[in-house]
């Protein structure tokens, strides 16, 4: 069993730290929040030692690793100083709130011997991790097109004072916040992506300063296409559909079970529709009980023991941040075509980064 210490407890501790407490691989043995409110509360729910200072929680030697859930402005902050102590980092997308914090952020950490996770959870979904298995094994034939949409209502109810309503806090609205679930699974499903371009918008009536409705075209190494939408004043969605060419795959669930884990399967649903044969006759699945956010304590555990998880470290978490920011570049300059290699070498070079 690992020892893990957390930092930032906000309603998606909740979420981990009862995914941990189902696992025989993990145990949270201390906590940390500027709140002392919070802390006590955190304590009292899950019996678990809080304690007053971040440094007192990073200098604690049993503690092998960090889950951070703090806001993603301070990803790179909280990191970097876990980094300092040598803990090991988990991070929930994405992996700081810029590409120049991350490639800092990696370079630190590679030269500490520091392992970074970062919580690209929607993949290990159940009904995706079909999908990728069926692709794999040839189900679908030559993947011709991914098509994906995740919304909740948001924007609906940001005030000033929570800091999705900011653009430095949480650039890109929903594009960053929830859209990046799906960019994770475009590149999980088909492939290193190529290009991007994008078109966002506002239509939420609060004002807000970031946006809140985007339509992403995507087009991956191997040639096949994507479209992903993501709107942040609608009822919660989370749906992919993979075309081929011998069928396709959908697969959708409720949204507003996210963060209930044991009940997404009882609220998903997902379906292969054979070439030649109508929607009727599509052959549903049988899906399983899952804790994704327990599967993903699990991978990060692994990785302090040294196991490569190359689908949730920190190059592929820069890669992941570099298709929002690509998004973002295209959608304010009339939605040009973004190439995101040459996107990723001028950050570089801005950044100074072999």
């Amino acid at each position: 069993m690992i020892n893990l210490g957390i930092i930032g407890l906000g309603k998606w501790s909740n979420v981990l730290t009862k995914a941990s407490q189902k696992s025989s691989e993990i145990k949270i043995i201390s906590a940390y929040s500027r709140s002392k409110e919070t802390r006590d509360k955190y304590t009292s729910q899950y019996n678990i030692p809080s304690v007053s200072s971040v440094d007192d929680l990073l200098r604690n030697q049993d503690v092998k690793g960090i889950i951070l859930t703090v806001p993603n402005e301070l990803h790179f902050e909280y990191a970097k100083l876990c980094g300092e102590y040598g803990k090991h980092i988990y991070i929930e997308k994405p992996i700081t709130n810029n590409l120049s914090e991350a490639f800092e952020l990696k370079t630190i950490c590679d030269k500490l011997g520091v392992k970074v996770f970062v919580g690209h959870v929607a993949k290990l979904l159940t009904g995706i991790q079909i999908m990728h298995k069926e692709i794999l094994n040839g189900k679908l034939g030559d993947i011709c097109l991914i098509e994906g949409n995740f919304s909740n209502e948001r924007a609906l109810s940001l005030t000033p004072e929570n800091w999705r309503w900011h653009q430095l806090k949480a650039p890109g609205g929903s594009l960053s916040q929830i859209a990046i679930h799906q960019l994770d699974v475009f590149r999980f499903l088909g492939g290193e992506i190529s290009d991007v371009s994008a078109l966002s918008s506002k239509k939420s009536p609060v004002g807000a300063e970031v946006e809140d409705q985007w339509v992403i075209n995507i087009l991956f190494k191997n040639g096949s296409l994507g479209s992903l939408v993501s709107s942040w004043t609608s009822p919660g969605i989370f749906e992919v559909r993979v075309i081929g060419t011998k069928g396709l795959m959908h697969y959708k669930m409720d949204q507003t079970k996210w963060g209930d884990p044991e009940l997404i399967h009882e609220n998903a649903s997902l379906i292969f529709q054979k070439i030649g044969s109508s929607f009727n006759e599509a052959v549903k699945y049988d899906l399983k009980p899952e804790n994704m956010y327990r599967t993903e304590l699990e991978l990060f555990v692994q990785m302090i023991k040294g196991v490569n998880q190359e689908f949730f470290d920190a190059r592929y978490g820069i890669e992941i941040l570099s298709l929002v920011e690509a998004c973002r570049a295209s959608a304010q300059n009339k939605s040009i075509r973004i190439n995101l290699n040459s996107f990723l070498s001028k950050i570089r070079e801005k950044n100074d980064i072999t």
